[in-house]
Parts: C-alpha cells; sequence; structure tokens
C-alpha cells in the first residue's frame, strides 16, 4: 500500500529516466505455499508504490546528492524516514543505494516492530537519472497531529444469497416438490433464514430477486416474501418476467425483482421467508434457481480529518447468454440482457463466447456488462461452460495523494456461482488477478477444487492500486453450466471505495487471505503491530454472503472481543477496554478514551455459515472470509512533508523547494518551512537503489 503522496520536481528538465527491473526471491515459507503467493505479491506491490513515491518526490534524488557529498549518514537516514512513513509495521525492509562506489544502505534493524529476516523476499530494482550540475533545494515542515472525526459513508451490500437450484436439496428433492413443500425454510412449514444489516447502520430500503423455472407451463409460480414476520411482500404468477427456454429442455425459466420497504427492516438482525403459490395444475413442477437480498445503507466510520472518501462506481449489468440459440419469447436468439433498473429485456442476436484463458488477465472486450458464455471454464464438468458479465471501472489516483485504503464490493445478483476481480494499472500495463472463486497461479482461494460459491462480498485493492497511474477494476461474475442450466447472473450496485489524504498519515493495513472452506466454519489468524504512535486499531470485515455469525477474539486466549451479526467495522481498542481486557490498552483505559500499548498482538477471526445447506445453496454451507477482512491500525501524527527544487545557486533551489511545498499546502506557515540546500554536480548519471521487503 503506498502511504506517501507524489510532490513532483519543479524543473522539467529534469525528467527522470525509469527503468523498472523485475526480480523476486521466492524461498519456500513456513505457511502453505499458496498464502506465500499472496503474502509475496502484496511485498511486489508494496516495493513497486514506495518506490515509485521516492522517485516522484524526490527522495532519491536527495539521497543520493548526499551521498554524492560524503554525507552516507544523512542519506541513510533520509531513506529510512521515508521508507519508514511508507511501511505498515510487521514488515522489514533493507534499501541499498549505490551512488558511484558510494553505498548507502538504510534498513529496520532499529525498529523494533519489524521482522529481523524472512524466508519470502520481494526485491524492486529501480535506476534513476542523477540531478544536472547545479544546487538541489530541500523544503520541510512537520505538522501537528490531526483529529479523528467520525464519517458516515453510504454502502450497499448483498446481506443474503442463494444461487442453486432448491431441488438439489431435502426435502424439495422428493415428492412433488415446491408443490409438496411449499415453504423455503423448512418445506412443509416456515423456518426463517437470518440476514444482518449492521448494527447503528440508517437503512434507506433493500431489493430481493426470485429465480423461477417451470416445466411443461407457460407460467411461473407466485411468492409471498416475509421479511421479518411481514407478508406483504407478494408477487403473482403473472409478474415473474419469461426471460428463455434452457437449451434441449423445455423448462422455461423467470425472474422477479421486488422492493423490501425501509420499515420491514432493522439492524442488526432481520430474517426472511419464502412460501411458493405454484399454479393449480399438478402435471406441472417447479424450482426456485436463485434467490438474492441487496440492502442499501449508511454506516459511521473513525477516521482522521483532511481524509477524502471517493467511490467508483460500476455500471449495473445482468443477463444470460448461451452458446447456442434458445427460444426467448419474441423469436430465438442467444440469451438475454436484463436491465436492473427498468426490469426491461433485450434478446443477445448473436453468440457472445470466449475461453476463460482469453478472458483472465487479458484485454478483451467483454467487459461492456453485456452477457457472454466462457468456454474451458476450469473445475466445470460437462459442458465446461460458464455464463457471466464482466464490468470495468477507471480508477484514477493523482500522484500528490497519499493512498489510504482501498476496496471493492462485488454485489452478486442471480445464480452466480464464482467471481473473478483483477486489477490493471498504467505503470505495469498488465492485468493481475486479486481474488478468483477457484484457485488460480499457486494460490488457494478455496478448498473446494471448483470454488463453487466463493462470492465475494469485500475484497482489498489498497496494496493493488498505484498512485500516480491510470488504475482499472475489473470484476466478472458467472454461473457454471455443466448441462443446459445458463443461469441469469449479475452485478449491482458494484463499487470501489478509496480513501486519500494529501498527508502522510500512517495508516498500515493488515488483510486477512480471501479463502472458502470445505464447510460451515472458517478461521483465520492474523498478526498486526502497534507503536508507541498508534492511536486507532480497526477491524473491517468482508466475509461470506452466507455468513450467520463472527466471533473476533485474541488469538490462543478465551478473551472474546465480538461475537454475532456481520459488523463493518470494529474499534477493537473501544472492545478491549470495555471487555477490560486491557491486552492492546493501557490498564486505565475506557472505551471513550484509550490508550494502546506497543507490541504485536494475533487476532483470530471465525465465520460461521449457515446450519442447512439449502439456505445459501453451497452443498456444504460454505463459510468463508475474503481481504476485506482487515486491521487498520492509524496513527494520525502527519509524517514530514517535504519537496525538492533545483537551483543555479543555494538561494534559488531552497527558494523553489519552498514554492512547490507553499503549493500542495497552501494553509501552512511559511515561518514554519526549514530549508537547505546541496550541490548536486558530484553525483553520477545512474543511480541505482534495490529495496527488499519481508514478513516474518
Amino acid at each position: 500500500m503506498d502511504e506517501n503522496g507524489y510532490i513532483l520536481t519543479a524543473d522539467s528538465t529534469l525528467a527522470l529516466i525509469v527503468v523498472v527491473v523485475f526480480t523476486a526471491t521466492v524461498a519456500s515459507y513456513s505457511m502453505l505455499p499458496v498464502y506465500m503467493g499472496q503474502d509475496h505479491q502484496h511485498l511486489e506491490a508494496l516495493g513497486d508504490s514506495v518506490l515509485q513515491t521516492m522517485e516522484q518526490d524526490g527522495t532519491l534524488k536527495y539521497a543520493s546528492v548526499q551521498a554524492a557529498n560524503g554525507s552516507t549518514a544523512d542519506a541513510r537516514d533520509t531513506l529510512q524516514e521515508r521508507i519508514h512513513a511508507s511501511i505498515p509495521p510487521g514488515i522489514g525492509y533493507e534499501a541499498i543505494m549505490n551512488v558511484g562506489g558510494n553505498v548507502v544502505t538504510a534498513d529496520s534493524s532499529r525498529e523494533p516492530e519489524s521482522p529481523s529476516f524472512g524466508k519470502d523476499i520481494a526485491t524492486r530494482v529501480r535506476v534513476i537519472s542523477g540531478p544536472e550540475e547545479g544546487w538541489w533545494g530541500r523544503a520541510w515542515f512537520k505538522s501537528e497531529p490531526v483529529e479523528f472525526i467520525n464519517k458516515e459513508i453510504r454502502l450497499t451490500t448483498t446481506v443474503w444469497n442463494f444461487h442453486n437450484w432448491l431441488t438439489n436439496f431435502s426435502p424439495w428433492n422428493s415428492g412433488n416438490g415446491l408443490r409438496s413443500y411449499t415453504y423455503w425454510g423448512r418445506g412443509s412449514s416456515a423456518q426463517t433464514i437470518p440476514f444482518a444489516i449492521p448494527a447503528g447502520a440508517r437503512i434507506f430500503g433493500a431489493r430481493y430477486l426470485v429465480g423461477s423455472s417451470s416445466t411443461s407451463s407457460g407460467l411461473s409460480y407466485g411468492t409471498n416474501t416475509f421479511v421479518n414476520s411481514r407478508p406483504a411482500l407478494v408477487a403473482n404468477s403473472n409478474e415473474f418476467v419469461f426471460l428463455n427456454v434452457r437449451p434441449t429442455t423445455s423448462t422455461r425459466m423467470y425472474n422477479y425483482l421486488g422492493t423490501i420497504p425501509v420499515s420491514y427492516l432493522q439492524t442488526p438482525n432481520n430474517n426472511f421467508y419464502v412460501r411458493f403459490i405454484p399454479r393449480p395444475s399438478t402435471s406441472n413442477t417447479y424450482d426456485m434457481a436463485w434467490f438474492a437480498i441487496l440492502a442499501d445503507y449508511s454506516t459511521n466510520i473513525t477516521i482522521p480529518e483532511n481524509v477524502t472518501e471517493e467511490t467508483y462506481s460500476f455500471p449495473n449489468a445482468a443477463g444470460l447468454a448461451v452458446y447456442n440459440e434458445v427460444e426467448l419469447g419474441s423469436g430465438r436468439g442467444y440469451g438475454r440482457i436484463f436491465d436492473l433498473d427498468s426490469g426491461t429485456l433485450t434478446n443477445l442476436n448473436s453468440r457472445r463466447a470466449i475461453s476463460w484463458n482469453n478472458m483472465r488477465n487479458q484485454n478483451h472486450g467483454f467487459d461492456n456488462g453485456i452477457p457472454f458464455v466462457i468456454t474451458s471454464l476450469p473445475g466445470v464438468t460437462g459442458t465446461g461452460h460458464g455464463t457471466g458479465v464482466s464490468v470495468v471501472r477507471d480508477i484514477p489516483i493523482p500522484s500528490n495523494t497519499n493512498l489510504l485504503d482501498a476496496y471493492v464490493v462485488v454485489n452478486s445478483w442471480g445464480a452466480n456461482d464464482g467471481a473473478l476481480v483483477e486489477v490493471w494499472d498504467s505503470q505495469s500495463n498488465n492485468w493481475r488477478t486479486v481474488f478468483n472463486s477457484f484457485n488460480v497461479d499457486g494460490i488457494t482461494y478455496s478448498d473446494r477444487s471448483d470454488g463453487y460459491g466463493n462470492l465475494p462480498g469485500i475484497i482489498y485493492l489498497g496494496d493493488q492500486l498505484r498512485t500516480g497511474a491510470n488504475n482499472k477494476v475489473r470484476v466478472t461474475v458467472f454461473d457454471d453450466v455443466p448441462s443446459s442450466d445458463y443461469d441469469l447472473c449479475g452485478v449491482e450496485d458494484s463499487y470501489v471505495k478509496v480513501f486519500t489524504s494529501p498527508y502522510k498519515v500512517r495508516w498500515s493495513t493488515y488483510p486477512f487471505r480471501s479463502h472458502q472452506s470445505r464447510n460451515n466454519v472458517e478461521e483465520q489468524t492474523r498478526s498486526f503491530g502497534l507503536t508507541t504512535d498508534s492511536q486507532k486499531a480497526m477491524m473491517f470485515m468482508g466475509v461470506g454472503l452466507n455468513t450467520r455469525q463472527v466471533t473476533v477474539r485474541y488469538d490462543g486466549t478465551s478473551q472474546i472481543l465480538y461475537q454475532g451479526p456481520v459488523p463493518f467495522s470494529l474499534d477493537l481498542a473501544e472492545l478491549d477496554a470495555q471487555k477490560r481486557f486491557f491486552r492492546i490498552t493501557t490498564p486505565d483505559s475506557t472505551p471513550g478514551n484509550y490508550t494502546l500499548r506497543p507490541g504485536s498482538y494475533s487476532i483470530r477471526v471465525r465465520v460461521d455459515g449457515p446450519s442447512n445447506a439449502w439456505e445459501s445453496g453451497d452443498y456444504d454451507a460454505n463459510a468463508a472470509i475474503f481481504s476485506g477482512t482487515r486491521i487498520a491500525v492509524i496513527n494520525p501524527q502527519i509524517q514530514n512533508e517535504w519537496s525538492a527544487g533545483m537551483g543555479r545557486n543555494p538561494q534559488d533551489a531552497m527558494a523553489n523547494a519552498t514554492a512547490i511545498l507553499l503549493q500542495k499546502y497552501p494553509g501552512i506557515n511559511p515561518d514554519d518551512v526549514h530549508t537547505s540546500a546541496l550541490f548536486a554536480g558530484n553525483t553520477p548519471n545512474a543511480v541505482t537503489i534495490r529495496l527488499k521487503l519481508w514478513k516474518q
């Protein structure tokens, strides 16, 4: 994660010549090899970002000038100060700069929270051009600590998702199916299915989607959906919209999109069940192919002031695509585009298909929200096909800002069985996978070989996006098609959240790994570090869409910080003081006024999925934790802000550097600005810096 803003040099003639050399030292890791892959990927992205920042704000050039003038100790301190502001606790580093034979080494050996060694080391190398002959000026100031503020952010999240066929489960797979067992719930009687909206949220409303199939019939069933015992969400048979006839069958597919009034919902605990109303004819059989609830609400989080929150929304997209022509009601075609805003349908008149290998991590023309068929989809037997939609969003992040946090929210609609999240930036000019439902690139995302039902709520992107670059985030959702069941897929109100600041607030993030279990329990442990400067230790949650309960405890103890429905965020220090554990807070702390204790700590998160597989459609009621579950340690003390500039003499160089600093921070008092200057004529034309990063 890049935690620095960029300050560009004033002299445009000194364009930086950048040669990026990608190297990686791969070693065996003490944990699972797939976890090593995720960690290594994060370290590589972090190393790229740190070097990019130091090149843009002049750190590398200023340190090279210091070294060329014989002040290697000062050069070391310059590098160490800037790297320390960019590297979260728990990561060790070593930076080696070679300036014409003068070698400068800056490392984390003097930082107690950093590991002294690592088995998996990510290495990044950058070569910069030395400054032209002249004077190199520096201007800087130290800001006062900033205050924390409560900020209301608006969210849309999928609070429940069923993505299967109900007659695959008992008791609906016997007798006359939904005609004999008319409740989803229990079957012959009502049993509620719980879902959560975070405590303290302000609810704006919710929508729900129901899929229906009918054999040898021209009509769907009807439904009565009960939310918190309110029975007024009635969808009559003729209100379901016809989608298509399933290929090679006589099964007709239908869909219904409805609204749940605000008055029906509450925080944090809600529940629902559905009663099916089949048509009178006993010759018909029915099935429910998907069901989802999407909630719209706002919640408060505590963040430092001067932090900007930006939301980058994806276009809504839904529909289905088939490989061979099928009946669509108004003629034949290759699928349907379903407009989630208006409910209207548009036929696909030509086949749209692409293979998995030509889609993933590739530029392709299928990310415009129009449904398409995925061929050679790994893990799918039978046809080997999938059907899905893909959407992409530009995420520009200026070079003169500090990226604090970023995540993507994927709100699944319909029969989505899996998802793929990719990131592209103009610096690397490559797509890279940051989440996939099944295992790829040596990373274990699921204990299931096909990753069935491994649908992310929130994926962390703070270590993937680049400042000073044009970024793109692409989300693809898909339905497995082993036979002829090309089902409706979609995303609605999905978005990327980005938190930035012009100041270098130290915001260190510790994401959990994205992983789906083989049963209804998933547990993970994550270590994090606190320093004497740490002021907040927050936990944000990103878990499976079928989560019943979350338990957060100190690893290896019985000290439970939280147990209950899925929250959006938790203040770990507040809970620690409230429970009187005083593990990360001092003994005199209270929930409203606490002091964090420096040290290394481990948090264990347990996610409990549903008791019954039929509630979510996952055959093993699979529980999941995603990287959106993360610990954020925030230090509101602003790091030194500085800029650099060239001049013909020391006075001009310092004046140029000061002007750049005041332009970026117009509110500061010029009397608080300190300056210095060094002669740059002795610096070699090419200076190499090598940065190594590792975890314990």
